[in-house]
């Protein structure tokens, strides 16, 4: 397994029990000897739009296209947090890049930016993350209950509201055939 895990993928393997992350792509970013932190990139969060984050009031004339842009759930811890997933072209002073052209903001300003159609322009926005601790991150490896794949670009900002379609389309975009895959794990 690599050294370091950012900028990789975490697909969901069939047999993972855990609902909250069945069906689930996780794009991890942050990994050290003591935790490991990633975002689920297909969990929407069905009832709130960036709009409502922003509490703007939509009127006939709004020339802002993201007032209706997605929500996700990163995971089930800090849940009240906002991450940001964007392009690169606007840095803020809390961004951390993650792969050559996709960077993580937690900067209220990002969202200031957004309303004002000043901000970066491929975007997901997520309410709380996903995070183990290094030993039981690897448990998760070993238990077969995890793949780790390079991550694609253009897969990160995809829209993904369709949770199981997303990650069968991930897996297809990557060679592998959710069929083939099992849900237990071999020792030799």
């Amino acid at each position: 397994m690599n050294d370091n895990l950012i900028g990789q993928f975490l697909i969901a393997m069939p047999g993972l029990q855990d609902p909250r992350f069945q069906k689930t792509v996780i794009l991890i970013c942050e990994y050290s000897k003591t935790a490991v932190m990633g975002l689920i990139l297909n969990k929407q969060i069905y009832n709130l739009t960036l709009g409502e984050i922003l509490d703007y009031k939509k009127n006939e004339n709004s020339k802002n296209n993201c007032f209706n842009e997605a929500i996700f759930s990163g995971g089930p811890v800090h849940t009240k947090q906002g991450f940001i997933l964007h392009s690169n072209e606007k840095l803020y002073n809390t961004t951390e890049k993650i792969l050559q052209n996709v960077c993580l903001t937690t900067s209220i300003e990002i969202l200031d930016d957004f309303g004002l159609n000043k901000g970066p322009l491929s975007k997901k926005i997520f309410l709380g993350c996903s995070v183990w601790g290094y030993d039981q991150f690897h448990r998760e490896i070993l238990e077969n209950s995890w793949l780790t794949i390079d991550a694609k670009e253009q897969i990160i900002f995809k829209n993904s509201s369709n949770q199981p379609f997303f990650w069968e389309s991930c897996m297809s975009e990557l060679g592998i055939k959710s069929e083939n895959l099992v849900s237990f794990s071999g020792k030799a």
